[in-house]
């Protein structure tokens, strides 16, 4: 007889064999079950991510950002946030050739997958920010 999981809340799982536990929220678990813990993203991960960024960023004919650009600032925000995988602690990439042996840890699905759990993760807080602050109320005089 296989263990059926019933989730109760986003950080709270009950097993048919175990009382409830509380889940980490800074675990993300991938579809092909590898398991990985975000970084706590302090005021240092910002400067590395730019310092990264810069070192990285190609000299263009002027023309500005491009898409190419825009992922790599994706992929290095992401390898910047990994903190473990499957258990182990992993350090924060200081160069491309870095941002690249972490994402070697990954298929490419996985990668994906990551980076849009992040994503979305930083979507529902930014919401959850935009909750918290105080209404104007401009749009209920304006009607």
């Amino acid at each position: 007889m296989s263990i059926e999981k019933v989730v109760i809340d986003k950080n709270i799982e009950k097993n048919e064999t175990t009382e409830m536990a509380i889940k980490n929220p800074n675990e993300i678990v991938l579809s092909t079950g590898k398991k990985i813990i975000k970084r706590e993203r302090r005021g240092q991960h910002h400067i590395v991510e730019n310092r990264l960024l810069s070192a990285c960023s190609m000299k263009g004919d002027g023309t500005g950002v491009n898409i190419g650009d825009l992922i790599l600032a994706s992929d290095i925000k992401t390898a910047v946030a990994i903190a473990e995988i499957d258990g182990v602690k992993q350090k924060i990439p200081s160069s491309l050739s870095e941002v690249y042996e972490l994402a070697g840890e990954f298929t490419y699905e996985e990668w994906e997958e990551l980076t849009l759990e992040l994503q979305k993760n930083k979507k529902e807080m930014e919401q959850q920010a935009k909750n918290l602050q105080v209404s104007t109320g401009l749009g209920n005089e304006l009607m």
